[in-house]
């Protein structure tokens, strides 16, 4: 088990109370392990104690470096003890099956259940105050740090839901009804409106939302601009990128973020926007902001930072680069510039977007001649894990251009797409339209059954969608249902 070091809190006053406490508790307290007779979990020699916060606001987990934790806001104890644990943890175990928190035994022996000790004392609805942090400390135990407890919690997730979190369909307003099903049984990510928009549209989203209940529907729109525009019709217009260049970036900063509100409103939280192509490429034109990419990064810059502050997620597109390439994407093979001239000049804008850290990023078609080896980059694991993931450090969402596109259809059908699209290291796939679900679904199942798609980049990617959304998967686990079986035991 590779022994991560946690984080230090920032409330240094309550840290060194903490410290000097754990200086004082005995030596042979210095360790916490489990004892499970369901399930045997690793020692974890980094964790020595938990200990009550601040005027009884929740407990902290205290590692053997001195650091702390915060993981919840309330322990549950047995058979009416309220005591606070100002004691060291000698063992630790998971609760009855199904339980979704964990039992710590005190060195005087008693105990005391961190979060929900399972079915047989909660059986409500609605979880008890601190289950949350059970699940929390369970994480930990295995040798998860915080950036990492959600990666723990969403292989508890039903494996419908984990796949499903992979797919955006595109689709007319007047088909929204349509998917209802998915969204009530959580097997897709969301919907991307194609066509145009009535004024009814906002009640629509909300009664798709309601059958979404736990996990939210991302709701996207093509918001670019000009020519490109889903919302024009319920939603003031929008320049070009071509256009804004003309103007201030304060201005475009805040045009950007009052549209985002109005999106939000009618129930879109995701822009797949700004383009941030260098040059006006075939089928870009004046999508593209400039082919100086100085002022790609500026104006595009700008965007981002209104759209994220106005509370609707963008996606900058199209990595890595459509504004010199050879042929409209849409239409089939499009052959981009070799590496070295991106790096100079197309890269740049979306390691700006990158670095801003507020912005998803779509990979579009393009081929790059000397890198993915005759494959789109949507589908390439050389530009997507290799240049985007690993070169350019990006670990936010990664979503593909549609993949009912010429330069993807021509070749490939949607179900070897979706899963060669996963095994680049996307983690969400736009379908031309909801029929493709099912198809594209089974086929994930499938692969990953056979081993040709590992359960690790799935989860990755259904977590890196449910982050996108705002909710952490630990919130989910006993709370939601895959009602579409997976056909395959993997």
């Amino acid at each position: 088990m590779i022994k991560r070091k946690p984080p230090t809190v920032r409330r240094v006053g309550w840290l060194a109370f903490l410290v000097a406490l754990v200086s004082l508790m005995p030596q042979g307290m210095q360790s916490l392990f489990a004892d499970s007779p369901s399930e045997t979990l690793l020692p974890n020699s980094t964790i020595v104690g938990v200990v009550d916060g601040p005027g009884g606001i929740g407990y902290w987990v205290v590692s053997a470096d001195g650091s702390v934790e915060v993981v919840g806001t309330k322990i549950v104890p047995p058979l009416g003890v309220s005591e606070p644990l100002t004691d060291s943890v000698r063992s630790a175990y998971e609760g009855a099956p199904g339980a979704l928190g964990i039992w710590l035994q005190l060195a005087d022996g008693t105990k005391v259940a961190i979060g929900d000790p399972g079915p047989r004392i909660f059986n409500g609805h609605e979880r008890p105050a601190g289950w949350l942090s059970g699940l929390a400390v369970k994480q930990l135990m295995r040798g998860r740090w915080i950036d990492d407890i959600d990666r723990g919690c969403v292989a508890e997730l039903p494996r419908a839901v984990r796949i499903g979190q992979l797919f955006l369909p595109m689709m007319t307003e007047s088909q929204f009804g349509a998917a209802v099903e998915e969204a009530r049984d959580h097997q897709i990510a969301g919907i991307l409106l194609s066509g145009g928009a009535t004024p009814w549209i906002a009640r629509r989203i909300d009664e798709l939302q309601d059958f979404a209940d736990r996990i939210p529907l991302l709701m996207a729109a093509d918001e670019e601009g000009g020519r490109v525009q889903r919302l024009r019709h319920v939603l003031p217009d929008l320049p070009s990128a071509g256009r804004q260049v003309n103007e201030r970036l304060e201005l475009v900063r805040q045009r950007a973020e009052r549209h985002a509100g109005q999106m939000l409103e009618l129930g879109f939280n995701v822009n797949l926007a700004p383009v941030l192509d260098v040059g006006a490429g075939p089928g870009i034109g004046d999508r593209s902001f400039s082919n100086d990419a100085t002022l790609v990064v500026d104006y595009g810059i700008a965007t981002i930072e209104g759209l994220s502050n106005g509370g609707v997620l963008p996606v900058a597109k199209h990595f890595p680069g459509h504004g010199a390439t050879d042929r409209d994407s849409h239409e089939g093979r499009s052959i981009g510039p070799v590496l070295l001239e991106l790096i100079d000049n197309d890269l740049v804008p979306f390691e700006a977007a990158i670095a801003s850290k507020k912005s998803g990023i779509m990979v579009g078609h393009s081929e790059i001649p000397d890198v993915s080896e005759g494959l789109p980059s949507s589908l390439s694991p050389a530009v997507i894990q290799g240049i985007l993931r690993d070169d350019l450090s990006f670990d936010g969402l990664v979503v593909t251009d549609a993949l009912n596109m010429g330069a993807v259809s021509d070749r490939w059908s949607t179900e070897e797409a979706v899963i060669m699209a996963v095994q680049a290291g996307a983690d969400l796939m736009i379908l031309g339209t909801l029929a493709d679900v099912g198809p594209a679904f089974s086929s994930i199942d499938q692969a990953l059954y056979e081993g040709r798609l590992t359960v690790d980049r799935l989860n990755d990617a259904a977590v890196n969608v449910l982050r996108a959304k705002g909710i952490n998967s630990c919130t989910l686990i006993g709370r939601v249902r895959g009602v579409m079986n997976t056909v395959h035991d993997w």
